[in-house]
């Protein structure tokens, strides 16, 4: 038996297609394990990775999440862990321990595959360490986004690391028949293989206001009770409030980022069909923009950061799956066995390709 280690940005979706496919090989009564080396907590909320939390329910595994992903660093790790060798030892220990009781282990990138490539412990290097082949998730947003795939293929390539291919996941409808039709095309025409393209599924793909939240922080001013509304989309009021309507219609489920002395743009957007409203600055609203956000159910979270530096942490919220979320979990699997080529990702795991 092999190892797969799935790679891919923050967001791509690297867990849901991880989870399907080891529902199906435990339907195929193998024994799939997890790990997730380099974990990366949303915020100062938590302090286990997410995913392996996740990932330990559902699979019924005999580890603690700190053992499937035994480091959970930061921003500034180097600050923290001082020492590479101890932190590569931390890794290799927890990892024997979970190989020795999987038929495979189905190993988690970090945020991006570059993490911790400081210390040697990016995701080429692991994926050699583990004798693991590379899956590359890829959330595709326009044709910039192939490069980012054809790159990281050619250069597992040369660092003599196994690469099965690339899964398109979470795919917009926009770009489903460019995907299938063209990205596939181009990615064979250099002998990548596509493994799967998954379409766009809110329900798996859509972060929660929650997620947003944990990732934030701040204070909750209002819908405390809605933090489960699902946010498709991203928008700045930084406009007139002339323009402010008009461009607030243009998305659904739509998180609305504002300071919080823009009590006109906040109170535009809560005319539309706005999932939650983040007031930048840690300037308190209107009470108007309280009381009309209570009264449309749409929570209001107030967070100290200048709205640049909200918008780039928000960049790094996904969907995250949680162990009570029984029909996301069932969804990844579905999704995996449908829209995934199955065979060919079992053939990886078995040893058995080419």
């Amino acid at each position: 038996m092999a190892n797969l280690y799935f790679t891919g940005t923050a967001g791509s979706g690297k867990t849901a297609i991880a989870l399907g496919l080891a529902l199906y090989l435990k339907e195929q009564g193998l024994r799939p394990g997890y790990f997730k080396p380099v974990g990366i907590p949303p915020g100062a909320r938590t302090v286990e990775d997410r995913d392996a939390v996740l990932m330990r329910h559902v699979l019924g595994l005999k580890f603690e999440a700190q053992e499937l992903a035994p480091l959970v660093l930061g921003g500034y790790y180097i600050s923290n862990y001082k020492d590479p060798e101890r932190c590569r030892q931390v890794i290799k220990e927890s990892y024997a321990k979970i190989k020795a009781a999987a038929d495979t282990v189905l190993i988690d990138g970090g945020a991006r595959p570059w993490a911790m490539a400081a210390f040697g412990l990016d995701a080429l290097n692991l994926a050699r360490e583990f004798e693991a082949a590379l899956v590359y998730i890829l959330k595709p947003a326009n044709d910039r986004s192939l490069d980012e795939a054809a790159f990281f293929a050619r250069s597992a390539k040369e660092r003599q690391a196994a690469f099965a291919g690339v899964i398109f996941n979470n795919v917009p409808r926009a770009l489903l028949a460019k995907t299938e039709g063209i990205y596939r095309d181009v990615l064979a025409g250099q002998g990548i293989a596509t493994l799967g393209i998954v379409p766009s599924s809110p329900e798996l793909a859509a972060p929660t206001v929650a997620e947003f939240y944990e990732t934030l922080g701040g204070d909750i001013l209002a819908g405390e009770d809605k933090l489960g509304n699902i946010v498709e989309d991203v928008l700045v009021g930084a406009m007139t409030i002339e323009s402010a309507l008009g461009y607030f219609r243009r998305s659904a489920n739509k998180a609305v980022v504002t300071g919080g002395d823009r009590s006109e743009i906040a109170l535009a957007a809560l005319e539309t069909d706005t999932a939650v409203l983040i007031l930048t600055g840690g300037l308190y609203p209107n009470v108007k923009v309280l009381a009309r956000a209570a009264e449309k159910g749409v929570p209001v979270i107030l967070v100290h950061y200048d709205t640049y530096t909200t918008i780039e942490k928000l960049a790094e919220v996904s969907r995250v799956i949680h162990s009570g979320d029984t029909r996301a979990i069932a969804l990844a699997r579905e999704s995996v066995a449908a829209f995934c080529d199955i065979d060919k990702l079992s053939a990886w795991v078995r040893g058995t390709f080419g």
